[in-house]
């Protein structure tokens, strides 16, 4: 479904003067506040039209279905259900999620895999219209998540969570725990011995300054839920 272009007038704003092709969005967000303020504010972009507004998945089914929209916002609880339902009706539209965390945390490299990016509440919006612009601009006709030109795509950097300075194996242990695996289920599940995974441990909280176990637990959990740490 793809809206004419809109012609400019002379004196037009610069957006409008740059030609931007008109798209279609819908947003699917559970907030209602923060759909009201996401809606608000994506009124600054006069080439996005927000056609529906839906506060559950199952109004979200109905308005895809009704409206075809080229670019869904949506919350991280619905982005998969959300892009299962995309595939089922055939429609290759574009997910950004929008999310209450700073980040995506453990759920990064699955989401990645159909979302072109991530956005977070705690944001401006003076910082994510820009990342809107993006998805609204690309050329591609659906997201192709290994491929470029979506590998070297701005906006996939938004699905990356902070760096925390561990090795790969270590990142693999500090996520496990983080989601409520036990030592001796990372150790089976790796096939390496629970002492290893308990030095691995040790030098995780010596790299990320965490002087207890239970604050080696607290800042694994909220990393993995997208939180500061």
């Amino acid at each position: 479904m793809m809206a004419p272009v809109r012609v400019p007038s002379p004196g037009a704003d610069s957006l409008s003067a740059s030609r931007k092709q008109d798209r279609t969005l819908l947003i699917i967000l559970a907030s209602e506040l923060a759909s009201v303020g996401l809606t608000t504010t994506l009124t600054s972009r006069h080439h996005l039209h927000v056609v529906a507004v839906a506060s559950s998945l199952e109004q979200g089914r109905s308005a895809l279905r009704k409206y075809a929209p080229e670019i869904v916002i949506v919350g991280p609880e619905w982005v998969f259900s959300v892009r299962q339902y995309l595939d089922e009706i055939g429609l290759a539209s574009r997910i950004v999620v929008f999310g209450a965390q700073s980040h995506l945390g453990a759920r990064a490299d699955a989401v990645a895999a159909v979302a072109c990016g991530y956005l977070s509440y705690l944001m401006r919006s003076v910082d994510y219209l820009p990342q809107i612009d993006i998805v609204s601009e690309c050329p591609v006709p659906t997201l192709e998540a290994g491929q470029a030109p979506c590998v070297y795509c701005a906006l996939r950097k938004s699905l990356k969570p902070p760096e925390l300075n561990l090795t790969a194996r270590e990142l693999q242990i500090f996520i496990a725990i983080g989601t409520g695996f036990r030592p001796v289920d990372i150790a089976t599940d790796l096939r390496i011995s629970v002492k290893t995974v308990e030095a691995h441990r040790e030098r995780i909280k010596s790299k990320l300054k965490l002087a207890t176990a239970r604050e080696f637990n607290e800042a694994a959990a909220d990393w993995c839920r997208g939180g500061s740490s």
